[in-house]
């Protein structure tokens, strides 16, 4: 290549591994913060974490349980002797109410009324960042809150506190989403995620392509380099969700008995974000693995002669084991892409194109040819077999660039001539 090409190749692949790793980060957002079922799904493991579950104990018992309005009560059934007592006791009939509201949320009923309550919250807060009419909300009133109202009358009606104790605070409460002064800037954030997300993934890929289409002679090469890239963008997404998370969590939440929930929260919310990356790694992976195997390497060299007869001879086996194979990385389905109908598509389609390239290459390279012996000719003995062998490592040398056709024709003639 020139050099004007080479810098071309270099900064088109530059500008697809900065593209892909805002790619990865605006998918995330949108499938994750804006998919309604994925939020409900996500929101139905949180009650599976102990430090989640306890978090939003206390909090129901909050809603529903006024301690000082308790302890009045006490007062009027307690003996005046005993009358001093009753804050003490209304503090441990509130700790024993967050035990029994950590009982009440693994149960299945309160965890569909969990999901429900998250389903119904996220839809209005979609609707609402899509500049949808909801209600008294507006990007200047109202707000998005989470209801825990139905998850409170169940624990009233479990402790029994309206009878015992008298009324505390009425069994509503919630949890706020997003206050009106943050929906305008949220609208925006969401219409730019809606007009780039599908177009900076396509527009990565095209530039990958792109580049490797420019390197001609190179190619190979930067196969290569593209795959490491996609490794190094996957470990950087890692490493944000990993350690830019957590000290974001820190930086954010001041009060350490809420920072593990917080925390939690935060990573079972990006698992997707996990997942992105996790696949940003294979395929970078696969792809470095291409290259090395289409190169000069004794092994790859190796492999591709041990493949040449099948290549040539039974095509149609190669393609049988290459689905099956595939079908096996379907059903195992460690990435995203692998679970969606347009990403199984495009995945099958750069295998086929994959294998095509290097069955061709490989026949290239291993073309069959049958040993002609005239009648008159002798069998062939020790020394004809080991010439025919140097003349075959000539002809891949040949074929990796490593030697001339001059300098090919010269050894050749040589050979024949001995």
């Amino acid at each position: 290549m020139s050099r004007k090409r080479a810098w071309l190749v270099w900064g088109l692949i530059v500008l697809a591994t900065l593209i892909t790793l805002i790619s990865s980060l605006t998918i995330w957002s949108k499938r994750q913060l804006l998919s309604t079922d994925n939020w409900t799904k996500s929101s139905a493991r949180l009650l599976q974490n102990d430090d989640i579950r306890a978090a939003i104990s206390t909090k129901l018992v909050e809603v529903t349980f006024n301690r000082s309005n308790a302890s009045a009560q006490l007062q009027k059934y307690l003996p005046k002797s005993a009358q001093g007592a009753a804050p003490a006791i209304a503090a441990g009939i509130q700790v024993a109410a967050t035990r029994a509201a950590s009982t009440l949320l693994s149960t299945p009923r309160a965890q569909q009324l969990w999901e429900q309550a998250n389903r119904a919250a996220h839809e209005r807060l979609v609707a609402v960042l899509e500049k949808k009419q909801v209600g008294r909300v507006s990007a200047s009133t109202g707000a998005i809150s989470l209801q825990l109202g139905p998850l409170a009358q169940k624990l009233d009606q479990r402790l029994g506190l309206k009878s015992r104790l008298g009324q505390g605070n009425s069994p509503s409460g919630e949890i706020v989403l997003i206050k009106s002064k943050d929906l305008k800037t949220a609208q925006d954030a969401v219409r730019v995620l809606n007009a780039s997300t599908v177009f900076l993934a396509i527009a990565a890929l095209v530039l990958y392509a792109l580049a490797i289409y420019l390197a001609h002679g190179k190619r190979r090469k930067f196969l290569e380099v593209s795959g490491t890239a996609l490794i190094f963008v996957g470990l950087l997404v890692l490493i944000i969700r990993r350690i830019v998370g957590g000290a974001l969590v820190d930086s954010l939440v001041k009060t350490e008995a809420t920072r593990p929930a917080v925390r939690a929260v935060w990573f079972i919310e990006t698992d997707l974000l996990r997942d992105i990356g996790l696949a940003l790694l294979l395929y970078g992976i696969l792809m470095v693995l291409a290259g090395f195997f289409a190169g000069p390497s004794r092994i790859a060299t190796g492999t591709r002669r041990a493949l040449a007869p099948a290549f040539r001879r039974h095509v149609a086996a190669v393609y049988a084991v290459t689905a099956l194979v595939f079908l096996l990385f379907i059903a195992w389905g460690p990435t995203a892409a692998s679970r969606r109908l347009g990403g199984v598509v495009l995945l099958a389609a750069l295998t086929i194109l994959a294998i095509e390239v290097w069955r061709r290459q490989t026949l290239r390279e291993f073309p069959e040819t049958p040993a002609v012996v005239s009648p008159t000719s002798p069998p062939p003995d020790v020394k004809s077999e080991a010439s025919l062998e140097t003349l075959e490592r000539l002809a891949n040398l040949r074929s990796a660039g490593a030697l001339s056709e001059s300098e090919f024709q010269q050894q050749k003639a040589a050979l024949l001539g001995s």
